[in-house]
């Protein structure tokens, strides 16, 4: 699911914007989630997007400052800046912006621009989880994941070095993790690699922790093991 934003401080733009892109993603079957707010203010206090198309000539703080401060809170969010005066995108780039827009947005332009956007999305995600705490975003490598799992309506990433712990559901990973990832349990998702050994009730992992492993899962779980060895040649 893309998690989008936008940005404008004149509320018939705002509703035009949101319709645009609303349209697009409908259009091509993409699950989204979207949120419009009135000011950058209202933006900041929420926890960060995949995409967040902003407005640059905005009060009290314009669209550079907003994107200043999710900067310094270390949000990666896609930024796109509109404006009708193109002399602000020297500036706009100053904070990692992907794209400018010049009003009227072109419906075709902005299309290429999200679909384009969608993709580059897809396939980060495939390199990273990218861990929501707050307003605040840290992207994890997947290569250091060893397993995630669910306490408490909470979700907790184990690595070698730390456990870090988010707001999120388990089925919504599972869904956009790769296929070294397995869903060994209802509450239990592991890093293939990180697997020594397994039986019918846990699964021992290289640094020798130990997780679940449900029963009805057992069988599927061996044939993708031996799957994940075959292709990546991973003789233990």
């Amino acid at each position: 699911m893309i998690r989008i934003a936008v940005c404008e401080d004149e509320q018939i733009l705002l509703h035009q914007m949101a319709g645009l892109v609303k349209g697009i993603f409908d259009k091509h079957g993409i699950s989204y989630y979207m949120e419009t707010y009135l000011n950058g203010s209202s933006l900041l206090v929420h926890e960060a997007f995949d995409i967040v198309l902003l407005d640059i000539e905005m009060a009290p703080l314009n669209g550079l400052e907003v994107a200043e401060r999710l900067r310094r809170r270390g949000d990666d969010s896609k930024l796109i800046f509109i404006t009708a005066h193109p002399q602000y995108a020297i500036a706009a780039y100053d904070v990692q912006t992907y794209h400018y827009l010049l009003k009227p947005v072109d419906e075709k332009k902005l299309e290429r621009l999200l679909l384009t956007l969608y993709s580059v999305l897809g396939q980060e995600r495939q390199q990273a989880i990218s861990v929501r705490q707050g307003t605040k975003v840290q992207r994890v490598p997947l290569d250091r994941v060893l397993y995630l799992e669910v306490l408490d309506r909470k979700i907790y990433l184990h690595t070698e070095e730390e456990t870090i712990p988010f707001y999120g559901k388990l089925e919504e990973l599972e869904l956009m993790l790769p296929g070294i990832f397995f869903r060994c349990h209802r509450s239990y998702i592991v890093h293939l690699y990180c697997v020594r050994k397994y039986d019918k009730k846990e699964i021992t992992l290289c640094n020798g922790e130990r997780i679940p492993l449900s029963r009805r899962r057992y069988q599927s779980f061996g044939l993708a093991f031996m799957q994940y060895i075959k292709e990546s040649g991973d003789v233990r």
